[in-house]
């Protein structure tokens, strides 16, 4: 079997058999079927050496049940999100984060919690720092991406939801915790790593944080969403980036560079 699929299924499983330990109060319960399989095969295993993205009306028609999914699940990211989410997004990130570092320590890799301006976790090894990530959670496809990021880079043609929604705010905090990791801690690798959970496409992606920070010294802030209520009240960045996951790598490979 694909290394990226058996070790993604092994974190779905772990994380429904541990919802205890990861967090009593907020409970997700994760799906990895054989539809899934297919889609990371077809939408990102198949196509990442390729020039430029595969579009979607091509993929339905290697995909079974992807047409569907579009239409019933997918498409519901069209419409607009609800106004009062923030302390959910928290929730769901933070609930992530602690399911990805309980899995991480199954796997004997040693995970700390850090703070800004570090990246969210240190990688302990011999007691000492090997690594860094800053983690994302993304369930959300980014479904007008098409025509919404005219900036494509590094592809030269059209971007689609399924490689275009692994999101980074802009602004402030990444200037800073660049400055930090270009600066202090130069010389410990440090990665970017997304966990996308969407209707279709599912799994970890990963880069490293030079080659987010040559991306977003390509394109700039390449998209600015509309202003929703609470932004103010959460001091919200609205300007994002979405480094290109057909460039990025996969959970097995994260695996084997922490070890």
């Amino acid at each position: 079997m694909n290394p990226n699929i058996q070790l993604y299924k092994e974190l779905v499983e772990f994380c429904n058999s541990n919802t205890d330990k990861i967090e009593t109060k907020f409970v997700r319960n994760l799906n990895f079927n054989e539809f899934h399989e297919n889609c990371f095969v077809e939408m990102y295993e198949n196509i990442k050496h390729l020039e430029n993205p595969v579009e979607p009306k091509l993929l339905k028609e290697k995909i079974p049940g992807l047409t569907e999914c579009y239409k019933n699940e997918v498409g519901k990211y069209l419409f607009k999100r609800n106004n009062f989410k923030k302390e959910l997004d928290i929730q769901l990130g933070q609930w992530y984060e602690k399911a990805f570092q309980l899995f991480l320590e199954s796997k004997n890799i040693i995970v700390n919690k850090k703070g800004f301006p570090f990246p969210d976790f240190e990688v302990i090894k011999d007691d000492k720092v090997i690594a860094y990530y800053e983690l994302k959670f993304i369930e959300a496809p980014f479904v007008s991406a098409n025509t919404q990021v005219k900036n494509t880079y590094p592809y030269t043609a059209k971007r689609f939801d399924y490689e275009c929604s692994l999101t980074l705010d802009t602004g402030r905090k990444l200037t800073e915790q660049r400055t930090k990791i270009e600066t202090d801690l130069k010389d410990v690798p440090t990665y970017y790593v997304w966990w996308f959970d969407a209707p279709h496409l599912k799994g970890i992606f990963y880069m490293e944080s030079s080659e987010v920070f040559d991306y977003w010294d390509n394109v700039g802030d390449l998209h600015n969403r509309e202003k929703r209520d609470g932004d103010i009240d959460h001091k919200q960045v609205t300007t994002k980036i979405y480094p290109p996951l057909l460039k990025m790598k996969s959970l097995n490979d994260l695996i084997n560079t922490f070890k």
